[in-house]
């Protein structure tokens, strides 16, 4: 597996091109896989579909109701009410009458789509069948149907109105005959008379007027337009179109490919391998713990004492032991504890390897510097009434606040109620700090467990006053650029990182039974020598030596564990 300098990795944490595309080369066996296979279902689903056909016939719309003699003929087409008419029931049941095997209606009608070019009065009737002369013949019959329909609805048109004009021209003439015979009786001159010739030739120009609508009328168009493309045959299925789906089920399988090949990659860098965490931090991984079980999470009890054969004891084990074993002399007597963010186990880690280093005989301190959110008193089940918040403000002293375990050789001192500490940093960075982690550097070795380095500044202050800092990265969480803006952070502050620790790892010492070390870490006691010295220019220990510290029949005094800036 590839890896790269840790100065290049991105600091957004956003995806590197050309890492991208050495992992798809990696894993090309992996993408090409994904590809055939989603390529070969496509290919089956879509060549055992049924084959659909499509027929369509164009039919150029005008506007009816109008008087063709008028040089200015106003738009009146509405193209979308006009698919509407088409696709309507009245139209599919006109339809119905001109096939000789025209089905039910609600099929006619499900199977039938008309649409509109931009710009042009043009309806594109289709109909779709698994029959290509069914096809064909069904959507020239919506067409016939269509004009057959708006012909009979002109023709309707102009008979109604025709037929209302003609009555009141009926009526009129019969009273101008009424108004005829009455001025015949009545002698020339005669007042009444004259008013009976206006009133006749008033209703003579009313009827003249309605002659005039009729005329009209009569000339009004009541052709709907024409089919100028008259339905063909369909030679070849519309759906499904087999080159279309392959060539998307092959990008469909590519794609998918390539995001479980980097997906996976992913995985597997964060959940085994140890060597980006190591070219990040610039320092060795000490030590891999896996994933404990929601039960375990939280337990008041350090898993060396709580489960001792168990595979997370063996990988605290693992831990003290190469912790140890990366150091120099003088030896660390004050190690901080720390992640990138929170969540990454790094109070679980500081709480079991405080334990297990005790369990050698040491007397270690274990110190809550997390003045923000403390949890450390929750895994000895002890309150936290007092602690290093209310040492450090003068409220109470230091041996009063510090607490005994279940552990022996293991004491902690919490962190006291933080809720009334204003500014925890203005705390952790005064002298009174200083003194607190001198006086208590008189045991073997104090942890410290601090705040989470790219969440608050109170680590960075702390990894000014220890030997060492030692890095914890969840394997289910972490990400590069998050690593290495930490590492960034305590390089500006000149911290001594000591190595780091991948958490919460799946699969750890799978297959194994729990015998034996991982991988990325088994060896590691070989590889270290006497005659070899370690990066920092101290001399290392020797395999013989770290057995002895195993087995507790070592040297009382702690060993040498500084490691290489």
């Amino acid at each position: 597996m590839s890896t790269r300098n840790a100065d290049e990795v991105a600091a957004d944490g956003t995806i590197d091109l050309r890492e991208f595309l050495a992992t798809i080369a990696r894993r090309k066996w992996l993408v090409l896989g994904v590809a055939m296979v989603v390529t070969a279902l496509t290919a089956l689903y879509s060549y055992s579909r049924t084959p659909i056909y499509t027929s369509k016939a164009d039919v150029l719309v005008r506007p009816i109701l109008t008087n063709p003699l008028e040089s200015y003929q106003p738009e009146r087409i509405n193209l979308q009410t006009e698919i509407r008419i088409a696709t309507s029931a009245a139209v599919a049941n006109v339809a119905l009458g001109l096939l000789e095997s025209p089905g039910t209606l609600e099929a006619l009608m499900s199977n039938v789509s008309v649409t509109a070019p931009e710009d042009a009065q043009i309806l594109e009737i289709s109909y779709s069948a698994f029959d290509a002369r069914e096809a064909q013949l069904r959507a020239q019959a919506f067409a016939d149907a269509y004009l057959g329909f708006k012909a009979d609805q002109a023709i309707a048109s102009i008979a109604g109105r025709t037929s209302a004009l003609q009555t009141e021209i009926d009526k009129l003439d019969e009273e101008i005959s009424g108004l005829n015979a009455r001025i015949a009786d009545d002698e020339y001159g005669t007042a009444d008379r004259t008013d009976l010739v206006e009133e006749r030739s008033a209703v003579e120009s009313t009827r003249l007027a309605l002659r005039n609508q009729l005329a009209t009328v009569s000339t009004l168009s009541s052709d709907p337009g024409q089919v100028i493309q008259p339905a063909r045959f369909p030679s070849s299925p519309s759906r499904p179109k087999h080159r279309l789906d392959l060539l998307l089920g092959a990008l469909i399988g590519l794609i998918t490919g390539m995001g479980l090949a980097y997906a996976r990659e992913r995985r597997q860098e964060r959940s085994e391998s140890t060597a980006w965490l190591e070219q990040i931090l610039d320092a060795p991984v000490l030590g891999m713990i896996p994933r404990l079980p929601p039960g375990r999470r939280h337990s008041r009890r350090p898993v060396t004492v709580d489960e001792p054969k168990s595979r997370a004891a063996e990988a605290v084990r693992t831990l003290r032991t190469n912790l140890l074993a990366v150091g120099g002399r003088p030896p660390i007597k004050t190690l901080l504890v720390t992640s990138a963010w929170p969540g990454e186990g790094k109070t679980t880690v500081a709480t079991n390897l405080s334990a297990a280093i005790a369990q050698l005989g040491r007397d270690v301190l274990l110190i809550s510097a997390d003045l923000r959110s403390p949890h450390v008193h929750s895994f000895f089940g002890l309150g936290n009434e007092q602690g290093l918040g209310q040492v450090l403000t003068g409220e109470v002293t230091l041996e009063d606040a510090l607490r005994g375990s279940t552990v022996p050789h293991l004491r902690f001192l919490p962190s006291g109620p933080v809720a009334e500490i204003a500014e925890p940093v203005e705390l952790l960075q005064s002298d009174k700090m200083l003194d607190v982690i001198a006086r208590c550097a008189e045991n073997d070795l104090v942890i410290i467990d601090g705040s989470p380095i790219l969440a608050v500044a109170d680590s960075l202050v702390i990894a000014t006053m220890v030997d060492a800092v030692l890095f914890v990265a969840s394997a289910r969480n972490e990400r590069r650029a998050t690593i290495a803006q930490s590492r960034y952070l305590l390089r500006q502050v000149h911290a001594n990182v000591v190595g780091g620790v991948l958490n919460r790892v799946d699969g750890w010492n799978r297959g194994r039974g729990g015998y034996g070390a991982p991988d990325s870490l088994r060896g590691m006691l070989s590889r270290i020598s006497v005659s070899e010295p370690s990066r920092n220019g101290h001399s290392s220990v020797t395999p013989s030596e770290l057995e002895e510290e195993r087995s507790g029949l070592g040297d009382p005094q702690l060993p040498p564990v500084s490691a290489p800036r």
